[in-house]
C-alpha cells in the first residue's frame, strides 16, 4: 500500500461543544511510485493489563461524532474503566483553545484531520515526546520525529457524483473540470474552514501555482458551487439529488454508498502529466502537561493497534496506517491509485498565503 498524507491549519475562536462517553455501554510523504515495507504490526500485548488501567483520557477532536464514537467503543470493550471525554470543534478552534489553555492544559490528546495543524502546534511546543513502540512501528513519513504526534488514517480526495443524474460520459475527469460552466449550480464543497479542503488548495497551489489555484477557485466560485464548513451536508446534498457532484473525501462516499443512495465516484486527475489525487491524514497529538499522560499514551497505542485501525477501516472505510490491517470491502486500494507526489507536512508555512489566496478569489 502507498503511504503518503497530508495537512492544514486555521484560526478563529467559536464555541465548542462537549460530548461525555464513559467506559460502559499517510519528514517527506513517500512518492506515489513507492510501495514501503509494511510497517511491524503492533501486538496488543504491548499495551498495558486492562485491569490496572482506570481513570478519564480527555480527547479534543475535530472528527464527526458519529466518525469517531466507533472507536471510543471499541476502546471501551478492551479498557472499560476508563473514560473518554470529548471535546469537539474545528481544526482551527481546537488549535486556538490548545494554544490558549498552554500554560495549564487542559486535553490529553488532540485528534484532527489536519497535518498542517499538527506541524504547525508541534513548533509552538503543544506536544509532548512520545516514546511509544507502537507510534515508534508508524512509517517515519506519517509521524513526528519525536513521536509526539502521529497518523492514524489516510483519506484520498475525489469526486462523487449521483448516478440518477449524472451520465457516465458527462463525467469530469479532473478537479479542474469542476470549474466548466455546465456544473453551475451543481457542485459542493467544504468552505476554507475545512482542513481537508485546505490542505487539497496547499497541495494544488506547490503543483500547479498560483494562478491555476486561484483560477481554480474562482471558477467554483463562478459556477455557484454551494459551500459548507463539513463534507457531511456535500454528500447527503449529493445523495438526495439535491447536487450532481461533490468534492470531498474518498470515505464520505462510501458512506453514502452503505446508506443505499445513488452514487459513484470519481478519482481526478489520473492522465499522463496531471496531478494526481490528493491525500490528507487523521492525526493524534499528545498534549505537553495534559492531566492523564499515561492513559492518553494508551489511548494512542488502541488506535494504532490492529483492533482500532480495523475500527476505522471496516466503520469509516479509511486507509489504515498499519499495512497487515485489511481495507473495507470495495475500498480501492491506494496502490491502484495516481497520488499526488507533494510533501505537504513540508508545506505547514504555505497554508496562511494559500487561504489569502483561496478566500481573496472568493472562498467562503
Amino acid at each position: 500500500m502507498n503511504h503518503i498524507w497530508n495537512p492544514l491549519r486555521s484560526g478563529a475562536v467559536i464555541a465548542l461543544s462537549a460530548v461525555f462517553i464513559t467506559g460502559c455501554g499517510q519528514s517527506a510523504a513517500l512518492p506515489p511510485t513507492t510501495t514501503p515495507a509494511a510497517p511491524p504490526v503492533v501486538a496488543a500485548t504491548t499495551q498495558p493489563d486492562t485491569a490496572q488501567a482506570s481513570g478519564e483520557v480527555v480527547v479534543y477532536t475535530s472528527r464527526a461524532e458519529a466518525l469517531f464514537k466507533p472507536v471510543i467503543e471499541a476502546f471501551n470493550t478492551v479498557y472499560p474503566a476508563v473514560n473518554v471525554t470529548m471535546l469537539s470543534g474545528s481544526n482551527g478552534e481546537l488549535a486556538s483553545k490548545l494554544l490558549e489553555e498552554q500554560s495549564s492544559p487542559k486535553a490529553d490528546v488532540l485528534i484532527n484531520s489536519d497535518t498542517l495543524t499538527m506541524e504547525s502546534l508541534a513548533a509552538e511546543a503543544i506536544f509532548a515526546p512520545n516514546s511509544s513502540a507502537t507510534v515508534a512501528a508508524i512509517p517515519a513519513a506519517l509521524r513526528a520525529e519525536d513521536g509526539s504526534w502521529t497518523s492514524l488514517t489516510l483519506r484520498t480526495r475525489v469526486i462523487m457524483y449521483n448516478t440518477e443524474l449524472v451520465k457516465p460520459e458527462e463525467l469530469p475527469t479532473s478537479l479542474l473540470d469542476l470549474t466548466d460552466p455546465k456544473w453551475k449550480g451543481q457542485i459542493g464543497a467544504a468552505d476554507s474552514t475545512n482542513g481537508a479542503m485546505m490542505a487539497n488548495l496547499v497541495g494544488m497551489r506547490s503543483l500547479l501555482g498560483e494562478q491555476v489555484t486561484s483560477e481554480f477557485v474562482q471558477g467554483l466560485v463562478a459556477n455557484e458551487t454551494q459551500f459548507f464548513g463539513g463534507h457531511t451536508d456535500v454528500r447527503k446534498a449529493v445523495g438526495a439529488g439535491e447536487l450532481k457532484l461533490g468534492f470531498v473525501n474518498h470515505y464520505y462516499y462510501y458512506l453514502s454508498k452503505a446508506e443505499g443512495a445513488p452514487v459513484g465516484i470519481i478519482f481526478p486527475d489520473q492522465g499522463e502529466g496531471q496531478m494526481g489525487v490528493h491525500v490528507n491524514s487523521t492525526n493524534a497529538g499528545l498534549i505537553k502537561g495534559g492531566p492523564n499522560p499515561e492513559l492518553a499514551q494508551l489511548f494512542i497505542d488502541f488506535m494504532l493497534s490492529p483492533e482500532g485501525q480495523k475500527v476505522y477501516a471496516e466503520k469509516n472505510y479509511e486507509y489504515p496506517v498499519l499495512a497487515d490491517v485489511p481495507l473495507a470491502a470495495d475500498v480501492t486500494p491506494l496502490n491502484d491509485i495516481r497520488l499526488a507526489n507533494i510533501e505537504l507536512r513540508t508545506l505547514w508555512d504555505d497554508i496562511g498565503p494559500t487561504r489569502e489566496l483561496a478566500q481573496g478569489a472568493g472562498l467562503p
